[in-house]
């Protein structure tokens, strides 16, 4: 029996053994081999290396789906350095914080993000290497291209370990700037395992991900998971809902992912006859609306299974293709066996079946209650204990246990806005609005939306002398647009006197979220103002 590979490096040495010459990657008219794709990571690896890049080090990677992150991300961590992968829609002050944040010493950039990159750059002391464009222009001394084609494909000699640092991936919570989540290898490795085996896939399983690269779910299960059965990844730039079924036909994937967003807009396609009539067996991801879901599997014959995972936790729940599921429920079935699941109440005792509380994790091996989780929020140690108080991980979501070990998905407890699959910090837009010279102050909830889930409605205070017609919500979100990314701009605002209060000044927000039926009346659209309202929700 061969050893169980334990680093990013081993899977990737080990598919390549299995099948060098077998496709490993489709993107858009190429395809790419395991062993073209190992002697471009190599070539990455060495260039880097040459550039002084080693052990311990960070690069910030500010690029779209395509195969070049692979390289940078493989290459990098076959040399014992992490990658920090940037969103490509921030702006360059949230670009320079995790890049500043996470002291990566360089800034590798596409061409599209290449003047947001210098602008970020230009506040960072760290990076000493500054930024490194994919291809040559008239600023930067070298490019990435330049990089690989002088370097050497010889695999690189480093020894890793298992907890060895490979990446620190930002997602935002309830306290404004994002936090920095350390994975180590064994993070990716583990979530693979769980997943290909939750699947069942195998070598001929080919599978499909839209998903942003800059996100965990589709290095954890979309990469690592065909690298480690030697399947095949089709990578497309982004979801495209009126070629989807297209592309899904022309590149015949087994397996594709999705967020809750993809299956609205599917359904609300017109229907065809061939709607039937594709390859796939599964779809996996979460957020499918549940009164669209045995819709859609009806329409597209192809199930659609729902997941739990976290950039903190990896991934711990997916209802299997052959368990009993519950469609239309919102949930994700057992936890895996690697993993001790339990609900807890405020005060982290755990309640009976059917009683909504917080969702609580740790590692089923008493020895090891952190494997596959990652290993800090950086340079936050506060914040790693108090997520990690009394033992458990402590999600933020409130679930539901039945007598049978299903886990149910209720709500979320931090004070966060998911729309589209991005969680977006309600303090972090606040405090942009609050910056506005004629706010006062501001408050942001998620209010429910047919498409994205969630849109972010803002409710703003304005200082004395100023007025919404002085300073009408035009001109705030126009304020926010710039120091955002798109997503992150609120969709609603409403002009208030004052907000609910605790006894301690905290604002009420459950108050506002309940104050009339339709939060989304009566206040500022800024995609009606801009004729680009959406269209109604499908019907199932």
């Amino acid at each position: 029996m061969p050893q169980m590979p334990m680093t990013i490096r081993d899977v990737l040495d080990l598919a390549v053994e299995r099948s060098p010459d077998k496709t490993y990657m489709i993107f858009e008219d190429h395809t790419i081999s395991y062993r073209d794709l190992r002697t471009r990571i190599d070539r990455a690896a060495n260039g880097f290396r040459d550039m002084g890049i080693g052990r311990g080090d960070r690069v910030a990677l500010l690029l779209p789906n395509a195969p070049v992150f692979l390289e940078c991300w493989l290459g990098l961590n076959s040399l014992g350095a992490s990658i920090v992968p940037v969103n490509i829609a921030f702006r360059a002050r949230e670009a320079r914080y995790v890049v500043d944040h996470s002291e990566s010493r360089l800034l590798i950039a596409d061409a599209r993000y290449i003047d947001v990159a210098r602008q970020a750059a230009a506040e960072c002391p760290w990076l000493d290497l500054g930024v490194l464009p994919l291809v040559p222009n008239e600023f930067e001394r070298r490019s990435y291209e330049e990089l690989v084609s002088g370097a050497s494909s010889a695999p690189p000699a480093v020894m890793l370990k298992e907890d060895d640092e490979a990446s620190v991936l930002y997602t935002s919570g309830t306290t404004g700037n994002p936090k920095g989540c350390v994975e180590e290898h064994s993070y990716y490795v583990l979530a693979a395992r769980v997943y290909v085996r939750a699947l069942g896939l195998g070598a001929d399983d080919r599978v499909l991900t839209p998903l942003p690269l800059f996100h965990m779910n589709p290095q954890i299960l979309s990469v690592m998971g065909t690298l480690l059965v030697g399947g095949s990844l089709v990578l497309v730039d982004r979801f495209h809902p009126t070629t989807w079924w297209d592309v899904v036909r022309r590149t015949r994937p087994t397996v594709f992912h999705y967020l809750g967003v993809m299956p609205s807009m599917l359904m609300g396609l017109p229907e065809r006859s061939d709607d039937r009539d594709q390859p796939s067996r599964v779809g996996v991801g979460a957020g499918i609306p549940p009164d669209l879901h045995e819709a859609f599997e009806r329409r597209f014959n192809c199930q659609m299974l729902e997941v739990f995972g976290m950039t903190e936790v990896g991934l711990n729940f997916c209802c299997s293709p052959d368990t009993e599921r519950r469609v239309g429920t919102r949930c994700f079935c057992g936890v895996f066996p690697e993993y001790e699941a339990r609900v807890f109440d405020h005060l982290d005792r755990e309640v009976a079946a059917g009683v909504p509380g917080e969702l609580v994790l740790r590692g089923s091996d008493p020895a090891r209650r952190r494997l596959g989780f990652m290993r800090e929020y950086l340079k936050n140690p506060e914040a790693t204990a108090a997520a990690w108080r009394n033992g458990w991980f402590h999600t933020g979501d409130q679930v539901w246990a039945d007598s049978e070990g299903r886990f149910y998905f209720a709500d979320r407890l931090k004070d966060v806005v998911r729309r589209s699959g991005e969680n977006i910090s309600s303090s972090e837009v606040e405090a942009v609005l609050r910056a506005h010279p004629a706010v006062l102050n501001a408050a942001v909830i998620p209010v429910p939306d047919a498409i994205r889930e969630e849109e972010a409605k803002a409710y703003v205070i304005l200082r004395a002398g100023h007025t919404p017609e002085s300073d009408p919500p035009e001109s705030l979100l126009g304020w926010c647009d710039e120091r955002l990314a798109y997503f992150k701009v609120p969709r609603y605002l409403e002009y208030r006197d004052d907000f609910p209060r605790t006894p301690t000044e905290k604002v009420q927000k459950q108050v506002l979220k309940s104050e009339r039926p339709n939060l989304t009346a009566k206040c500022y659209d800024r995609l009606a103002a801009r004729g680009e309202v959406a269209p109604p929700a499908p019907s199932p």
